[in-house]
C-alpha cells in the first residue's frame, strides 16, 4: 500500500490549450493531482500563496511578467519545473540554479521523465533561488553554480571548480579543498554554460578551470594543475590551447 501523498500541482500558462493540455496529462499520471490553473504572474502569486502547492508548472514568458517574478515571491520551499521556448539567458540563469526545465512544444516523454525526477527530487533551495535570479535579472555571468543529484543540491563557487570530468552522463567535479561532488548531468551540458573564457575544454572528458593551471606540456598532450593533477589534452583541441596560451 502506497501512503506517500501526491504532489500537489499548480500549472502557471499563458496559452489556455497548452495549459489545458497539460493538465489533461498530468490527471492521467499517479502521484500527481492538479489543484490549480492560472495564466498570469498575478494570478500566480495570489494561487501559490493560498493553496501553498508541492510542485509548480512554471511558464516563464507570461502576459504581465515572467515566471521569475513568481519565483522571486515564492512563500516556501517547492519544486519547481519551467516551461519555456528557446530563451538563451532565461536558459543559462534556470541552468545555474539547477532548476528542472522542459522546452516548448512540449514532448509528453519529456514530460514524464521531469515528473519522474521531481517526484525524488529535493524542494529548491532558496540559494538556487537567489543565483537563478542574480544570473537572470542582471544578465551576466554568474559566481556560483547549484550542483544537483538525486540526493542533495550544493552551492559551490566558480573559482572554487579545479575541474570537471565526464563519465557515461555523469560530471564529476573536483573543488580546491579536495571535495568532489557527482552531478547527473553530462559535461557537455556544463560546457554550454559555464563560461569558455574561464573553463577550457581539454578532452572529451574533462574541463579544467584556467585558475588551477600550473603547466602545459604540448608535445605530452597533458595540462599539470598546481596541485599535480595530470590532465589530457586531446589532438583536435590542441590547436585551441597553444591559441590559448599565446594570448597570455
Amino acid at each position: 500500500m502506497n501512503l506517500t501523498a501526491p504532489l500537489r500541482v499548480i500549472i502557471v500558462e499563458d496559452m489556455i490549450a497548452i495549459r489545458h493540455d497539460i493538465e489533461d496529462f498530468i490527471k492521467q499520471q499517479t502521484g500527481f493531482i492538479v489543484i490549480g490553473t492560472c495564466g498570469t504572474v498575478h494570478d500566480a502569486i495570489v494561487l501559490i500563496h493560498h493553496t501553498q502547492p508541492d510542485l509548480l508548472l512554471l511558464d516563464i514568458g507570461l502576459p504581465d511578467g515572467t515566471g521569475f517574478d513568481i519565483l522571486e515571491q515564492l512563500p516556501a520551499q517547492m519544486k519547481v519545473i519551467f516551461l519555456t521556448a528557446h530563451h538563451e539567458y532565461a536558459i543559462r540563469a534556470i541552468r545555474y540554479g539547477a532548476i528542472d526545465y522542459l522546452l516548448k512544444p512540449l514532448n509528453k516523454q519529456e514530460l514524464t521523465e521531469a515528473l519522474q525526477r521531481v517526484v525524488v527530487s529535493k524542494p529548491l533551495l532558496q540559494e538556487q533561488i537567489a543565483i537563478t535570479l542574480h544570473s537572470f535579472r542582471k544578465n551576466i555571468e554568474q559566481g556560483y553554480i547549484a550542483l544537483r543529484n538525486r540526493y542533495y543540491v550544493q552551492i559551490v563557487e566558480l573559482n572554487k571548480i579545479k575541474y570537471l570530468k565526464g563519465d557515461n552522463g555523469y560530471t564529476t567535479f573536483f573543488l580546491n579543498d579536495g571535495k568532489k561532488v557527482v552531478t547527473t548531468k553530462s559535461l557537455k551540458d556544463y560546457e554550454e554554460f559555464l563560461p569558455a573564457d574561464s573553463f577550457l575544454r581539454t578532452h572529451q572528458s574533462y574541463m579544467v578551470n584556467e585558475l588551477y593551471i600550473d603547466r602545459y606540456l604540448p608535445k605530452e598532450c597533458i595540462l599539470y594543475l598546481e596541485d599535480g593533477a595530470k590532465i589530457p589534452v586531446a589532438v583536435r583541441k590542441k590547436e585551441m590551447l597553444d591559441s590559448y596560451f599565446k594570448k597570455l
